[in-house]
């Protein structure tokens, strides 16, 4: 997600299935003023939030009675604020949900938002770097040693064997594009939907190399607390509800999706092209057969490599950190 701010502390999710289960519905509320709930979005507005204009604009909010607030700016604001009960809401990676609860922040996933992690390696079809294996040997570019795409990146070593020592790993900022077109690496990490759709778009050819072939990282989902789920559990359902409807029809109707992306950001339609080819890319992070499931065996296998990898050092059970019981 580079159209965030330039240094936010990213520490963020292959592609699904086609929608086959029937749209949820948000949960009504009796003719009340609406709630107004806080969620923390973590970075700048762009069109990979679609799915919440579409859900403000159909009214799916103000159905279940709640009136959105965004907290724009930084990611990690979100763990310090909703973990601290300042804000309800926030969008969080699984690995960060992971190490907030091995801090003892009681953060809770209540619905997934992309449907793997989405982080990619990406390099020139020149270069010829189509599978893990060709990385080794090569020079790779991070954009910094920690975040979701060191994340990322450690995790597609972790689930291929391959040792960090065998390849020539740099810290390049947040200038991968320029990195891999000017060669000054031979592979870069970012977002699937990001950096990779700018190379595209300019008529380069790439190979891409996705964690989430390989790794099963928990991605991006809706986050909230422990005292919000106890104390307004209809609030937690009527977001999930909402959010889920605005996504599915984010998905289903991406030329609407569009327009109601650039009425609410009209800096979105400066160019329009690139944003259509960065919101077709993100619809492949959102398609579902199940939206917003939280997977149990995806947390597992996510809680056993960062244990493993040492990003966190203490045992929970992390099946306190997620759940399923306010999907409709």
């Amino acid at each position: 997600m580079k159209l965030k701010l330039a240094l936010v502390f990213s520490v963020l999710t292959g592609l699904g299935v086609a929608c086959t289960t029937p749209t949820p519905t948000a949960a009504p509320t009796p003719n009340t003023s609406p709630v107004e709930a806080t969620v923390v979005m973590g970075y700048i507005p762009n069109v990979q939030f679609a799915p919440w204009f579409v859900a403000e604009q159909k009214g799916y909010f103000a159905a279940a009675g709640i009136r959105v607030k965004y907290n724009w700016g930084f990611e990690v604001d979100g763990i310090k604020l909703v973990g601290a009960n300042q804000a309800d809401f926030a969008m969080l990676g699984g690995d960060q949900i992971i190490q907030a609860r091995a801090q003892n922040i009681p953060l809770v996933y209540v619905a997934n938002y992309y449907n793997s992690f989405p982080i990619t390696i990406f390099s020139l079809k020149e270069k010829n770097i189509r599978t893990p294996a060709d990385l080794v040997g090569k020079r790779v570019g991070l954009p910094a040693f920690f975040g979701a795409t060191y994340t990322g990146w450690r995790a597609l070593l972790y689930s291929t064997g391959i040792k960090e020592t065998d390849i020539q790993v740099r810290d390049i900022g947040f200038t991968q594009v320029a990195a891999v077109t000017q060669g000054v690496v031979d592979a870069a990490a970012g977002y699937s939907n990001n950096e990779p759709v700018q190379l595209s778009i300019t008529g380069k050819e790439i190979n891409v190399i996705k964690i989430g072939d390989y790794s099963r990282l928990v991605g991006v989902g809706l986050a909230t607390n422990e005292k919000t789920i106890a104390e307004k559990p209809q609030l937690v359902r009527g977001m999930v509800g909402a959010l889920m409807r605005g996504m599915q029809d984010a998905v289903n109707n991406p030329t609407e999706t569009l327009d109601i992306t650039i009425a609410k950001i009209p800096e979105a339609g400066t160019d329009r092209k690139m944003t259509e080819a960065i919101l077709k890319s993100t619809i492949e992070l959102w398609k579902s057969a199940n939206y917003g499931y939280v997977d149990p065996a995806a947390w597992a296998a996510s809680y056993k490599f960062m244990r493993d990898a040492g990003f966190i050092q203490n045992e929970f059970d992390i099946t306190k950190g997620y759940t399923n019981k306010f999907l409709q």
